[in-house]
């Protein structure tokens, strides 16, 4: 029975190290994701989603990646029509 408990133990040692390696990669392509949008001097965009025509959400000042994100996701949701347009800052009016 030992070498049972050894190989379950054993297991669960590296199912362990799997899921920790995996977070650790997750969060690591989350951080240079951020800092490459950051830094990164790319167009950014206003994004409404519709449903059967009527807005449900308005995302502003997106980038390039998010926007990507957005599309990808929004198969699963029952979205209709997607609105994009180029984000303008009004703040430079002033």
């Amino acid at each position: 029975m030992s070498k049972m408990h050894f190989v379950g133990q054993f297991s669960k040692t590296l199912g362990y190290l799997a899921f920790g390696l995996n977070n650790v990669l997750r969060f690591a392509g989350n951080v240079t994701r951020k800092v490459a949008d950051s830094v990164s001097s790319t167009e950014r965009y206003d994004v409404e989603i519709l449903v059967e025509g009527a807005t449900t959400v308005t995302h502003l000042n997106q980038s390039a990646s998010q926007l990507s994100n957005l599309l990808i996701g929004m198969d699963r949701f029952g979205v209709t029509e997607v609105i994009i347009k180029k984000h303008t800052d009004n703040t430079s009016d002033k």
